[in-house]
């Protein structure tokens, strides 16, 4: 059950997308929406190494950045709270200062799911970290996500990547008990490799998910995940991916998997994330 999803609202090309996506998700369980925009002056007034007698230049470049930032934000909250308002939609808008992923963090606490673009994070025409800081914040802890493309549409089926791990395990049990698209038909991919068991995880996984009434088929994936999970997805023409995304290291840290930051990196659907 979700009752209170967090949106980003970025400006950048997936924004509408992600609002688009949580104002659906918020009329189909009855939940409010918070829109959450950063002002990240460190990244913003950053404008690189500045030449001797530059210095005025350069403060007038980091002060029209703030300003055309400021003014992204103001038409991204417009865009939000037009469509929450048409929708009959509960919401708020939360306007954060400070670093970006320790302001998303913070408010991620306090809500059941978080929707952002896969491309880009809290850049308002401005910035452009080509993704990083989405990978920096999953890798931080922000779960259970929705990375959303640029193209909106519906989400009516989902292929969960699975391989019998903790982590994979974990993103397809958050994704049955949250109970957020259900009931859909889902594809349950499992990759063998050298994997003799992948026959009795995939019967496994697949049984568990029809216990959850989704209505199940199963694929057995010969191929490295890296090279095929976007291929099979496709396939299937299946419009979410579920997948565990970070495992945590004998440090403590957590370390973004290579098969998730491919799919993060180059896929065009929607992602859900656990770990």
């Amino acid at each position: 059950m979700i009752k209170r999803i967090l949106v980003a609202l970025s400006g950048t090309p997936c924004t509408q997308s992600a609002i688009a996506h949580g104002v659906e998700l918020a009329k189909q369980h009855n939940a409010e929406l918070t829109g959450v925009t950063v002002i990240d002056p460190n990244r913003l007034q950053d404008v690189g190494p500045i030449p001797i007698g530059g210095a005025a230049a350069a403060h007038e470049l980091a002060e029209h950045r703030m300003q055309l930032a400021s003014e992204h934000i103001e038409e991204s909250i417009g865009q939000f709270e037009k469509a929450c308002g048409d929708a009959g939609v509960t919401n708020r808008i939360l306007k954060e200062t400070g670093d970006s992923a320790e302001r998303l963090l913070a408010d991620w606490r306090y809500h059941d799911l978080t929707v952002i673009g896969l491309r880009g994070l809290f850049e308002y025409g401005v910035l452009h970290d080509h993704g990083h800081l989405v990978l920096d914040v999953i890798g931080a802890g922000l779960r259970p996500l929705l990375a959303v493309s640029e193209a909106y549409r519906p989400i009516q089926s989902a292929m969960v990547a699975y391989d019998g791990s903790p982590l994979a395990a974990r993103a397809m049990k958050a994704f049955c008990m949250l109970d957020i698209w259900n009931p859909m038909p889902v594809t349950v991919a499992c990759f063998k490799g050298h994997n003799e068991e992948a026959d009795t995880l995939l019967s496994d996984a697949a049984a568990y998910l029809e216990s959850h009434a989704f209505a199940t088929t199963k694929k057995i994936i010969e191929e490295k995940p890296r090279n095929a999970i976007l291929e099979t997805m496709d396939e299937r023409e299946a419009d979410l991916l579920v997948m565990g995304a970070a495992k945590r290291t004998r440090l403590g840290r957590k370390l973004l998997g290579d098969t998730a930051r491919f799919a993060l990196e180059n896929s065009t659907k929607p992602i859900f994330l656990h770990h």
